[in-house]
């Protein structure tokens, strides 16, 4: 049951709905915008609020179902629940159906903590969200301020270790994601689209 779950929660937030909702109904790659990710961000970039805003929502869900079914319903111990909390956000941000390519995963960042904590864990990221935005210019500072506030939160909270550990793990992951955008070659197409 566990490993079934674990693939399953993996598979769910590997969908790329960005890609195939761009494709399918506007003609166009959200992936071709400056940061070259599949998410919410450069499908609102790449054709407005309609593709926008359905792979928010289905980004978030994709994350929230699997992981809420598990905690909620099927009742995983912990340590289980740490790995199948973790698998939407390594589902995205390396998917099986994108050559093990990804985006950053804030969105299923979201639809994971909401599933674990309802409101409150997504009411520190929203507010952190909002904060960056204002004080920071960089993307990437803005990116990052969400997990690291989120752990100082569960931290003063007194929240449950592998809560912390599974934030931590997140937080790895998009370095991961923000460290190899650096480190890969600039790709020039991606440049001249994004202009």
């Amino acid at each position: 049951m566990f490993a079934f779950w674990l693939l399953l929660a993996y598979i769910s937030g590997a969908l790329p709905w960005s890609v195939w909702l761009g494709e399918l109904f506007f003609r166009t790659d959200p992936r071709a915008q400056a940061d070259g990710n599949p998410g919410a961000a450069n499908a609102f970039r790449a054709a407005g609020w309609r593709l926008g805003t359905s792979v928010l929502v289905l980004d978030f869900f994709k994350a929230c179902l699997p992981v809420a079914i598990a905690f909620w319903k099927i009742g995983f111990p912990s340590g289980q629940l740490f790995w199948i909390a973790l698998m939407p956000t390594i589902g995205h941000a390396f998917s099986v159906f994108l050559r093990f390519r990804g985006g950053r995963g804030i969105v299923v960042m979201f639809g994971v903590w909401t599933a674990l904590t309802l409101y409150q864990a997504p009411l520190v990221m929203g507010a952190t969200a909002l904060l960056a935005l204002l004080l920071f210019k960089k993307d990437d500072y803005r990116t990052l301020a969400i997990p690291v506030v989120l752990m100082v939160f569960l931290l003063l909270t007194g929240a449950a270790g592998w809560m912390i550990w599974l934030v931590v793990a997140q937080l790895l992951v998009l370095l991961l994601k923000i460290g190899a955008f650096y480190l890969r070659p600039p790709n020039p197409k991606r440049s001249v689209e994004a202009v």
